[in-house]
């Protein structure tokens, strides 16, 4: 699906982001969350928010899950749900808050990334964020995708299924994206 290089966000921290087919998601809970979307929608090419429980997914992924509301022009989204997990590795809630104003908040809302890409090709998508600095991979982010669409014609919604991977051994993903994000604070400063 090809590599999207993002310039340092810091002058220190390179950002490399993959997509894949999800088919292909080493994570066996994206494997999970994928055979449920398609079993909720069915014939369609994608299933409507009201279709969805987050309560079908395994209670350890649900901390790990995020929801947003799309509006698709001009292209926006705001997080609906914003699991337990993501607070804790991110540093807060960003429930009713856009993705542009979660760390790194210079990665923004882009139309070739995330909700934009959802829009675009109305299917599922793997997305791999390599962190990278000056010593090599830092760690990595890998988020499962899923398209809602409560008209059937247009994505509104997008579940977004986490995977979290340090490459320090033992290394907490919140003291991870910790280092990350004071490395970016002291630089905006």
């Amino acid at each position: 699906m090809g590599e999207d290089h993002t310039p340092a966000i810091d002058g220190n921290i390179d950002v490399v982001r993959t997509y894949m087919d999800p088919d292909r998601s080493p994570v066996d809970y994206h494997h999970d969350a994928l055979a449920y979307w398609n079993d909720v929608r069915g014939e369609d090419w994608a299933p409507s928010w009201k279709d969805v429980s987050l309560l079908d997914f395994a209670p350890n992924v649900i901390p790990l899950i995020s929801v947003t509301d799309i509006t698709p022009e001009p292209l926006s989204s705001i997080y609906r749900f914003w699991g337990t997990k993501l607070t804790e590795i991110h540093g807060g809630d960003y429930s009713g808050k856009p993705p542009n104003l979660v760390p790194p908040k210079q990665l923004g809302l882009a139309n070739t990334g995330g909700c934009g890409r959802l829009v675009g090709e109305r299917k599922p998508h793997l997305e791999i964020k390599e962190f990278r600095n000056q010593r090599g991979l830092m760690g990595r982010a890998m988020v499962l995708r899923l398209p809602l669409s409560d008209d059937g014609e247009t994505v509104n919604h997008g579940v977004n299924v986490y995977y979290f991977e340090p490459a320090k051994d033992n290394q907490p993903m919140a003291d991870f994206f910790a280092g990350v994000f004071a490395t970016l604070d002291a630089n905006a400063q």
